[in-house]
């Protein structure tokens, strides 16, 4: 049985990606270049104004639209000052990372146990936000501050700062290797991280390899965080090819094609640090 990625990434306009087994075609991904997506980017923005009948603000990122930022999706670090900790913790499926990580009830992405928007920011007030939804219409993108940072089989998750598994493991036992490999692997204080369903049944030394490869980029996001002024973008998404080969390719794939230069330099230089 002979599996391949056939890439096609010639035309500028449109972006074709296929698996194809012993000559049939299993899956295809296209993605149009020319249509705007900022999901998955992450910025640092500048709050223009503030919404209390809502509980929202409304943050200018640098691309034209303000976006949406609902107090539910203020991460815990912005407040941290402001509310009483008592360190009650009730979630059975996180591992405990240090004293110093989030409450999870203090830290949930929900309004509950948050103070109201006003007191948390101010008109000017920088923010790290990633949109988590485009702007429909009129209406701007929807914007986080809670980061996420997929990678092959790990969600890099830096305001989370403890490990936890997918929800979709519904497993027991595969739960609990992957509990103990990650004790293995000793993540970084000061991080959080989520096993994505592709992590199941994996080495640890996999699940090393894909941590180093997002510890090293989070330092970079950091690097550009410190130096950078708000509104401006800190963190693009990988682009479909990127995306595709990181969460499909597999040894189970005999051979990748290409048929663009610059994508193949860019495939392989990935594919070096995956």
């Amino acid at each position: 049985m002979k599996k391949e990625m056939l890439i096609n990434v010639l035309q500028p306009e449109e972006s074709r990606i296929a698996i194809v087994e012993d000559g049939t075609l299993e899956e295809l991904y296209v993605e149009r270049s020319s249509a705007e997506n900022y999901v998955g980017n992450i910025y640092k923005g500048k709050v223009v104004n503030i919404e209390p009948s809502i509980q929202a603000a409304f943050v200018d990122f640098g691309v034209g639209r303000n976006g949406f930022l609902h107090v539910s999706d203020v991460e815990y670090q912005y407040y941290k000052h402001m509310v009483k900790d008592d360190r009650r913790d009730d979630d059975h499926d996180d591992e405990r990372r240090g004293s110093r990580r989030p409450p999870k009830h203090l830290n949930e992405r929900n309004a509950r146990n948050k103070p109201p928007i006003q007191d948390i920011l101010q008109r000017g007030s920088e923010v790290l936000v990633q949109v988590i939804k485009e702007g429909i219409g009129n209406k701007g993108p929807t914007l986080s501050t809670y980061i996420s940072i997929p990678g092959r089989y790990l969600v890099l998750m830096p305001g989370l700062q403890r490990v936890g598994i997918s929800r979709k493991i519904n497993d027991e036992k595969a739960r609990r290797q992957l509990r103990q490999s990650m004790r293995n692997i000793r993540p970084p204080e000061g991080l959080g991280f989520i096993v994505r369903t592709a992590g199941v049944d994996r080495e640890e030394a996999d699940l090393k390899r894909d941590l180093n490869y997002l510890v090293r980029l989070w330092e970079t996001i950091v690097g550009k965080i410190e130096k950078s002024s708000g509104p401006t973008e800190i963190y693009a998404e990988s682009d479909m090819m990127i995306r595709t080969i990181r969460d499909i390719y597999a040894k189970e794939i005999d051979a990748v094609f290409i048929d663009e230069d610059a994508a193949y330099e860019r495939a392989r230089d990935f594919m070096k640090i995956v």
